[in-house]
């Protein structure tokens, strides 16, 4: 006979990872492309820098392929789920079995803001935390659902010039605007600023969290409501608390949450002798630096820069959970 766990508690913290090294890279390949199901390379940084950049694919003529992974500094979401599940939901849409698989330890239709950083973290408050569904058991997967509009806040320093809004430089930060897609009209779309060093990004005092609202995935010329993530994660819009998002041929949805289910590493097993309860987000390698060397941004429009620099902002939404 499972037995309830009574005694849990709960704190959303930021969990690092380190990563380390042993090669030397010269040069971080950006090249991606969408359209074949591949995923961006790391950024690559040595030394807290990226190396000089290059692309397989060339600057010119991929601005929607044009990417790389690093860390992000600053997450900002509104937390609707948090779920532990004893096995994968129904892969299609994980509404239609969740409530048979799954114990949702938050389950608010207005939302929880988060805000966390890799200096600070986010408790939830006690009352929207219920435990009273956990009951003995091997958890392998968890379901989290968010609001379909995240806020990162980035910065990076690079071995050469890149353009954002304001002008070109080798030290490049996410500002207060949205992302403004791969190929955009004017610099001043940009939703990053390029300048020397990190005392110039400073004394600007406008370093700031961008915003992207997710309506959909794209796979070449097509959108759809669902994507698989190269780790596995199975990745959803939906409409409401518990359904699935309707896309349009164009990419326009009624999306209003973006659903993640993510296969735990460790399975989280919840015994009688369990006391705490811990679940956090990752922001090691979360975050991706999106470039554009096409229409205003074309090296044939830059003073020497390499390419423009669009936004900062999530690639992904890592989650982690420990029962101890």
């Amino acid at each position: 006979m499972t037995t309830k766990i009574l005694k849990l508690k709960m704190l959303l913290a930021v969990f690092m990872v380190s990563v380390f090294s042993a090669s030397f890279v010269s040069s971080a390949d950006i090249f991606y492309n969408p359209a074949g199901g591949g995923e961006p390379n790391s950024c690559g940084e040595v030394s807290n820098e990226i190396p000089t950049t290059s692309s397989s694919g060339g600057f010119n003529n991929n601005a929607s392929r044009l990417r790389c992974i690093t860390d992000i500094d600053g997450l900002k979401l509104t937390l609707h789920k948090a779920g532990l599940c004893t096995s994968a939901p129904d892969t299609s849409d994980p509404s239609t079995d969740w409530s048979s698989k799954c114990v949702f330890i938050i389950n608010d239709a207005t939302g929880i803001e988060v805000s966390v950083t890799k200096t600070s973290q986010s408790s939830i408050p006690e009352n929207k935390i219920d435990l009273s569904g956990l009951v003995e058991a091997t958890y392998t997967h968890a379901v989290l659902m968010v609001g379909n509009s995240l806020q990162t806040k980035m910065n990076a320093k690079f071995a050469e010039d890149f353009r954002g809004s304001n002008g070109e430089g080798p030290f490049c930060y996410s500002i207060n605007a949205s992302d403004p897609g791969n190929n955009p009209a004017a610099y001043a779309d940009l939703a990053v600023k390029c300048v020397a060093d990190e005392a110039a990004m400073t004394s600007q005092g406008d370093h700031d969290f961008s915003s992207k609202q997710f309506t959909s995935f794209r796979s070449g010329n097509s959108y759809s409501n669902a994507k698989t993530a190269a780790n596995g994660d199975e990745v959803y819009v939906f409409s409401d608390m518990d359904t699935i998002a309707t896309v349009a041929n164009d990419g326009s949805s009624d999306a209003t949450k973006v659903v993640g289910v993510l296969e735990m590493a460790t399975p989280a097993v919840v015994s009688p002798s369990s006391t705490n309860f811990d679940a956090g987000f990752q922001l090691t390698e979360q975050g991706q630096i999106r470039f554009s060397g096409a229409g205003v941004c074309a090296s044939a429009s830059l003073a020497g820069a390499t390419a423009c620099i669009t936004s900062m902002r999530n690639y992904g939404v890592g989650f982690k959970v420990t029962v101890k």
